[in-house]
């Protein structure tokens, strides 16, 4: 594969772990904001933000990796 390709497909990797988790603190707050409660779901947020980041990176990370293990078997 392409070092270029894949250098895109890790940077696409790091958006989705930013969007995740900023996603979940600021669905925390809102939440928050509007129930009156202190930071208990923007604790809530973070944690499950950074839930589905570690999922979603781990499904996308393991084709690379197979990928790469595969190249390895050919002696390049």
């Amino acid at each position: 594969m392409d070092k270029w390709v894949v250098a895109a497909r890790l940077m696409g990797i790091g958006w989705y772990i930013g969007l995740c988790v900023a996603g979940g603190i600021l669905g925390g707050i809102w939440v928050d904001n509007k129930l009156g409660t202190s930071i208990v779901f923007t604790l809530v947020g973070i944690v499950l933000g950074t839930a589905v980041a570690l999922y979603g990176t781990y499904r996308m990370i393991s084709p690379l990796i197979r990928e790469g293990r595969g190249n390895d078997d050919n002696g390049d």
